[in-house]
């Protein structure tokens, strides 16, 4: 009876350690599993700030190279710095004498264009605004050339659209072959709305490009 008393309590205490070690074992596979998805689920890390971190940022290049936007007025180089994150623009200051303002990118339309003889770069239209301290939102359409090679972008030529008009597509001629075209969609004001009110008339714009020059269509 004793004997049996005894194989009792010592098989009592095997199942209870099997339990606990059990216990134990299934806490520390949920926790690493916790730690592994948190990994796998990391947010991607934040703009740090600066001209390398847009060109990082906007084409995936860690260099040394920098986005510049010529004003079109004087041709002063702005280089882009940062981000409006709500806007959806990237952005630069500059200053030209007693004048500051902004170089707004909307970088959501950056439209590449096939364009022949670009094997060693990519050409590409974008539209950015330039503001002073006035109430002033003037946007312009630029085309710009991105050298594969080194990661130097240069801004070859722009346009003027309009002041505080609302830009919603840029759609590149179909089938792309010459002459080669690009068409804004936009809105803007009517004569009777003042400057203040919300742009209400829909139009289209075309321009014509080369490999060095962007021209609006005769027809505008």
């Amino acid at each position: 009876m004793k004997l049996f008393i005894r194989v009792a309590l010592v098989l009592g205490l095997v199942f209870l350690a099997v339990i606990a070690l059990g216990i134990y074992r299934f806490n520390f596979t949920e926790d690493d599993l916790y730690v592994r998805e948190n990994d796998m689920v990391r947010p991607l890390a934040e703009f740090d700030g600066g001209a390398q971190g847009v060109m990082q940022r906007l084409f995936n290049l860690d260099t040394r190279e920098q986005f510049r936007i010529r004003l079109p007025d004087n041709n002063k180089a702005v280089t882009l710095t940062g981000f409006k994150e709500e806007q959806h623009l990237a952005f630069g200051e500059y200053q030209d004498e007693v004048v500051r303002g902004e170089v707004l990118l909307d970088y959501r339309k950056l439209t590449s264009l096939n364009l022949p003889g670009n094997a060693e770069s990519m050409q590409f239209v974008v539209p950015f605004a330039v503001t002073t301290q006035g109430s002033g939102v003037f946007w312009y359409l630029g085309m710009f050339r991105f050298d594969y090679q080194t990661g130097a972008i240069a801004h070859l030529a722009s346009q003027f659209l309009g002041d505080r008009i609302e830009i919603e597509a840029i759609t590149p001629k179909e089938p792309f072959d010459p002459p080669y075209s690009v068409t804004l969609a936009l809105k803007t004001r009517t004569q009777e709305q003042s400057m203040a009110e919300a742009p209400g008339e829909y139009m289209e714009r075309t321009f014509f490009v080369t490999l060095t020059s962007i021209l609006p269509s005769s027809s505008q």
